[in-house]
């Protein structure tokens, strides 16, 4: 996303996923869409596919406006940013499952399916809108995903994982791939997935332009030009991104000093971590901290599954 023609104000939305089980379900009748003016963007911490029941209306995802309606999925990446609303004067239904595939490959798959492919999501021609209408099996995988974590019979887990994987493989076939110039992109994003799999590893410690460009056996100069053609960013700023990101995570779950988490984030101190943090997230880390923990899960009118104390 090109950074400096945005207007809206960025966000970060940390799901806490439950320990050992990389999926979690927000679902309930009581979880709608509203028509509110769109103002920022957000993201989160995993990948978010949203089923819309009933209504209408648009997502932003980051420079892409898609329209969706009732029976659409909503699917978007990790570290994406994006919004939702329905029509002027309306609500929409929705119910949502978010996921962290690398965990879901590793534990289920032990790696067999290779997580580079999740980089396909993010493809310029793909509209993160897919009609349930015109794809039903997803429907139904993904309702099925939704009655295990709601039912949790005995080997739940087992049955969500193995058919949120089933959806993710149905999903990646439907992809966009005819073009010549959609090929090209996804090569090209191939080429530049190490380095983002490197700064995801290492983001805590100092990184270097040169050491990214040489996990992926580029010149300097191509790299940059490469990673800026995909990302719509400059490795710097997408480093200084997850930085921010991985901060807010510790922001909401720990009491640490802002100094500390600058530090545990790979920030040399205060200065440069308020300075990016403010720029990125449009406000200071103190005031982010006080702001997110206020909007609790208790009070917003959906269920969480699996539950905190639902083993």
């Amino acid at each position: 996303m090109n950074r400096q023609k945005q207007t809206y104000v960025l966000e970060y939305s940390h799901y806490e996923l439950p320990v050992g089980f990389p999926i979690l379900g927000l679902t309930g009748d009581g979880w709608s869409l509203p028509d509110d003016e769109i103002t920022f963007l957000h993201c989160h911490n995993c990948i978010e596919i949203g089923l819309c029941h009933e209504g209408e209306g648009v997502v932003i995802v980051e420079n892409k406006t898609r329209p969706f309606a009732t029976d659409d999925f909503f699917i978007t990446c990790a570290n994406t940013m994006h919004i939702s609303k329905s029509r002027q004067g309306t609500t929409s239904s929705w119910e949502y499952i978010y996921v962290d595939a690398r965990a879901l490959f590793q534990e289920y798959l032990h790696d067999a399916f290779p997580s580079a492919f999740l980089l396909m999501f993010d493809s310029p021609d793909f509209p993160n809108i897919v009609s349930g209408k015109t794809y039903p099996h997803m429907k139904q995988l993904f309702l099925q995903i939704v009655a295990e974590l709601t039912g949790q019979k005995e080997d739940y887990r087992t049955s969500a994982a193995c058919l949120c994987i089933s959806f993710l493989i149905q999903l990646i076939r439907i992809l966009p791939r005819e073009s010549g110039m959609d090929f090209c992109y996804q090569k090209n994003k191939m080429t530049i997935y190490p380095a983002i799999m490197y700064v995801d590893e290492h983001y805590m410690e100092p990184i270097a332009i040169e050491a990214l460009a040489d996990v992926c056996c580029l010149s300097l100069t191509h790299f940059r030009r490469l990673f800026k053609v995909i990302m719509n960013e400059t490795p710097l700023d997408y480093v200084n991104r997850i930085r921010i990101n991985k901060s807010c995570e510790l922001l909401y779950n720990t009491e640490d000093s802002v100094l500390s988490i600058a530090l545990q984030v790979g920030f040399s101190g205060n200065t440069s971590y308020n300075r990016n943090f403010r720029a990125i997230m449009g406000t200071t880390p103190l005031q982010w901290r006080k702001k997110s923990r206020h909007m609790s899960k208790r009070d917003m009118k959906y269920s969480v599954f699996p539950g905190p104390f639902n083993g």
